[in-house]
């Protein structure tokens, strides 16, 4: 450990994220990879919606497509969870393209220091949010935009997936993020960290006393899962990529809803 101790165990479970530092003594090579697009992210208090998006939107999850580009926006509770009418918050996420030179700008701060894959809020540059939100009133649907630009401090991160081409090495496992990271399209990061954990303790009492057996078992399973999540997340963010010579993808609302899972165009905020 960091003081130099030593800790000796059957197993090591290595739950400790995208950055996993065990996952890096076996897969050095294996880390996150930008997928040519951005997002931008915020939230509002209730409170503060505009009118219009109260009476539309507060009940709904809303989806809206400019070109190549996607807003997605949704009520979620307040502070302390609250999930109580009147204390609740509006939360957008907003996927726009980004070559890896756009990003190399957007993750810079203004004394120069560019901070890889995401940067600290307070350090966005204000430019780039001004230039985000004047977007955000050209491009959006004006009930959307409104919202977007009432974001007191949005946050931006570069889109990235990881994909750990094994899970198990001899009696060290990987768990949750430190072997797969889909993008956020598919909504299954804590989920799928859960499923994991279950998925390994059912595999150590299935075969109790052969740990061998167990995460040769639990490997197979849970590689399985998470190259399936991992291919959905990269179909439904392929919309967005800014990659050299990328074809860009037919996509029209009714089957990107269905391929988010919602089987039915409740409103279409576009038109509003």
């Amino acid at each position: 450990l960091a003081d130099g101790t030593r800790e000796h165990g059957h197993l090591l479970i290595a739950a400790d994220g995208v950055y996993s530092t065990v996952r890096k003594e076996f897969l050095p090579a294996t880390a996150p990879e930008p997928a040519g697009y951005i997002a931008w992210r915020g939230m509002i208090d209730e409170k503060d919606l505009p009118p219009a998006a109260h009476a539309l939107l507060l009940e709904r999850a809303a989806f809206s497509m400019p070109e190549r580009e996607l807003v997605v926006s949704l009520p979620v509770p307040g502070a302390d969870n609250d999930p109580r009418p009147g204390h609740r918050r509006y939360y957008f996420i907003w996927y726009r393209p980004a070559s890896l030179e756009e990003q190399r700008a957007l993750f810079t701060d203004a004394s120069g220091k560019y901070h890889g894959l995401t940067i600290p809020p307070p350090l966005i540059r204000s430019e780039f949010v001004a230039a985000m939100k004047a977007d955000a009133r050209r491009v959006l649907p004006p009930v959307i935009g409104e919202i977007v630009n009432r974001a007191a401090q949005p946050l931006l991160q570069s889109i990235t997936d990881l994909e750990a081409p094994k899970m198990v090495f001899g009696r060290v496992a990987l768990l949750g993020d430190s072997a797969f990271v889909a993008r956020p399209h598919v909504a299954a990061g804590t989920s799928k960290a859960a499923l994991d954990a279950r998925a390994l303790v059912a595999a150590l009492a299935a075969h109790e006393g052969d740990l061998d057996a167990a995460l040769a078992g639990y490997e197979r399973e849970r590689l399985a899962f998470g190259r399936a999540i991992i291919a959905h997340a990269r179909h439904l963010g392929a919309y967005h990529e800014a990659r050299p010579g990328a074809a860009k993808p037919v996509r029209d609302p009714a089957t990107l809803l269905r391929e988010y899972g919602a089987p039915h165009l409740v409103h279409d905020v576009d038109a509003v």
